[in-house]
């Protein structure tokens, strides 16, 4: 997925606030009775147009803690706390809809999990006995989720249950593997000059003072004065932040210095060692693609795909210009963030390359540009006038920034260790994306097949069951429950147990959770739609080693503090803070 920043250390009134919900109010809110789940609505058909439930009305958020032990009957777990999340166990009972979800239709995207999590303590269990449970019975993979997990409702640290539910897709893009119009824009594959730093080995101090540090292979190592030998570099790791999976920093060498890796801008002026995978028609396409995480590029005989799957990250957070309430029409929306973006018109170089300009016959025209929300995102005549009201991308148009540098595309290379030079002849290339966003998202090859694109988890997506979660607030891999409004006509819910098995850059926080609606056009048209208040609670198996209820730091004699950073620390999946 996209980059995935590190967040701050909550300042010590959070944590204070935080202590009071984990050891004073956790057991005192009613929960969700049996009565609130009775009115959940049951789950549509996987044939859906929007693959969720659907009722007559808005349902209610529920309360998620027992008010009496009377209310819990079966609950023997306890309440824990991360530094960016609350968790209370409730009974199966209390999710509203988890009597009527058809839950069996999540059971493919479950195994999936266990080709994962199957060798990990306390998931191999399980994931062994679900071998045996007959997949087209809902009752029966209903029972075998409450017979083998704990419910543990996901609440904000200032006590709050709601959040917010976007919505993602794999884009179709056109594209070739050699440079030629209309296929212009490179897809970058891992640059062969990005270094890693495990940012947790820093000595203090280290973010104002530069330290000396040698590399091993592709990793920096930070030096004491009496480890330094051999040859060395000057450390300046300023204020880049670690990938909030492995806390590891992406650093480049440059001369006898180690510093962060490119920004956008840099990697778009061709100053990156990565190779170029393809080449795509459609720079706002692309912009989305490595929002989404993943994609397909369908090359000119039509036939052939490239399908690309996330692999790398510069360092930088995600950080467009979101609009603001005096933009007018210039936006974007994109996996729940609106983005304010710039007007203008495109300068590329023509099929001479020219430079003055592309002709009008070869300009990139974005699939996003297209006449309201029924309009066929696959049709190019519908994108020659774009409305504001386009859902994806409302009035947005490819822009030239004069104060922008120059893009030079290099030549495609298949080759993963190495890249051509660029193209001296071809003329600057600017957009929007270039000063927009500093984050940049590299791609990797694989086989294309009718699987869904490979999440952070590493296994396929499922349409209408997968969701991509912040994996420091809920375990990649895990069950996950949604319940969220959705406004419309038909009113309608997503009520649905889902798995947690990919995480972006836009997905922070603890109530958190994005809502994979497939492949192609359709999945895009319903992505752009989804931002719903919701709900959120994780399942984890009976016996889980839940890390985050064994750290704690203990606040001026008070309470002991969470200070885990990971519910659950795992070395593939959510590197804590500490070693």
């Amino acid at each position: 997925m996209a980059s995935r920043p590190s967040g701050a250390f909550p300042a010590l009134y959070i944590l204070a606030a935080l202590a009071a919900a984990v050891f004073a109010g956790c057991a005192s809110t009613p929960p969700t009775t049996a009565a609130q789940s009775a009115d959940a609505t049951p789950s549509a058909a996987s044939d859906d147009a929007r693959m969720v439930s659907v009722t007559g009305r808005e349902p209610g958020i529920a309360n998620p803690m027992p008010a009496s032990p009377s209310a819990s009957v079966g609950v023997t777990a306890s309440p824990f706390a991360t530094r960016n999340a609350l968790y209370t166990p409730v009974p199966f009972s209390s999710l509203p809809g988890w009597a009527t979800d058809n839950v069996a239709e999540s059971w493919d995207a479950f195994r999936r999990s266990c080709a994962v999590l199957g060798g990990k303590p306390a998931w191999a269990a399980p994931c062994a006995a679900s071998r045996n449970v007959d997949a087209r019975d809902s009752a029966a993979v209903r029972r075998f989720f409450e017979d083998n997990f704990t419910v543990y409702q996901i609440l904000n640290v200032d006590k709050t249950t709601r959040g917010v539910l976007t919505g993602y897709y794999e884009p179709i893009l056109k594209g070739s593997r050699e440079r030629r119009a209309p296929f212009l824009y490179p897809v970058y594959g891992v640059p062969t000059d990005m270094l890693f730093l495990d940012a947790r080995r820093l000595p203090p101090g280290a973010r104002g003072t530069p330290v000396p540090a040698r590399i091993e292979g592709r990793n920096v190592i930070p030096l004491t004065a009496v480890s330094i030998s051999g040859k060395t570099y000057t450390l300046r790791v300023g204020d880049s932040l670690p990938d909030i999976r492995d806390k590891k920093l992406r650093l480049r060498r440059e001369g006898a210095e180690i510093v962060p890796y490119y920004s956008r801008a840099d990697i778009e002026r061709g100053l990156s060692k990565a190779p170029v995978l393809a080449y795509v028609e459609d720079p706002a396409m692309l912009y989305s693609m490595q929002l989404q995480g993943a994609g397909k590029i369908v090359l000119p005989d039509g036939k052939s795909v490239i399908r690309l799957a996330y692999a790398e990250q510069n360092g930088f957070a995600f950080n467009p210009p979101v609009a603001s309430a005096g933009t007018k029409g210039r936006r974007i929306l994109v996996r729940g963030v609106e983005i304010d973006l710039e007007e203008g018109t495109v300068s590329t170089p023509n099929t001479q390359n020219n430079i003055d300009g592309m002709a009008p016959d070869d300009a990139p025209r974005s699939a996003l540009l297209r006449n309201g929300p029924d309009a066929d995102p696959t049709d190019a005549a519908s994108n020659a006038d774009a409305s504001p009201e386009s859902p994806l991308l409302r009035g947005f148009n490819l822009a030239k920034s004069p104060a922008a540098p120059a893009i030079r595309p290099a030549r495609v290379s298949t080759s993963t260790s190495s890249t051509t030079p660029p193209l001296a002849s071809a003329a600057p290339i600017s957009y929007t994306f270039a000063t927009s966003d500093p984050s940049y998202v590299f791609f990797r090859a694989i086989p294309d097949s009718p699987a869904g694109p490979i999440g952070a988890l590493g296994v396929p997506l499922s349409a209408g069951r997968s969701a991509a979660i912040d994996p420091r607030t809920t375990p990649l891999g895990a069950p996950v429950f949604i319940n969220a409004s959705a406004g419309g006509p038909a009113g309608a819910s997503v009520t649905r147990l889902l798995m947690a098995q990919d995480a972006g850059g836009a997905i922070r926080g603890a109530v958190r959770a994005d809502y994979f609606f497939g492949t192609g056009a359709q999945a895009q048209q319903q992505a752009s739609r989804m931002k719903q208040p919701t709900q959120m609670w994780v399942l984890l198996p009976k016996g889980l080693r839940i890390s985050a209820k064994e750290t704690g730091v203990r606040v001026r004699g008070g309470p002991v503090m969470p200070s885990a950073d990971c519910v659950v620390s795992d070395p593939d999946l959510c590197v804590d803070d500490t070693q």
